[in-house]
């Protein structure tokens, strides 16, 4: 069971992924698919290019009360998880 308080910190770190995704990937379609206590998968996808590439987060990056969402901008920015989703290709991009 999620507490009100780990699921306000889960709700504003996906935020800041939809944020970074949509930044680096601004002409594609984002779509999420939620595993609760397990991971939760982000899809960007463009299909005038033939493009898709996912990123699964864990559930525990997502709800570590260590992780504020200025961590978690800050840890994608310098992991450049973007460019990881583009090395993999149609593969999954674990974070």
């Amino acid at each position: 069971m999620v507490d009100s308080e780990e699921q306000s910190r889960i709700t504003a770190n996906l935020a800041v992924v939809r944020l970074y995704l949509k930044n680096h990937f601004p002409h594609y379609i984002l779509t999420e698919i939620s595993v609760q206590n397990l991971y939760h998968m982000f899809v960007v996808a463009n299909d005038r290019l033939h493009q898709r590439h996912r990123l699964k987060v864990e559930w525990a990056r997502l709800s570590d009360p260590g992780n504020t969402p200025e961590n978690t901008r800050l840890a994608l920015e310098s992991s450049n998880v973007a460019s990881g989703m583009i090395q993999v290709g149609d593969s999954d991009y674990y974070w």
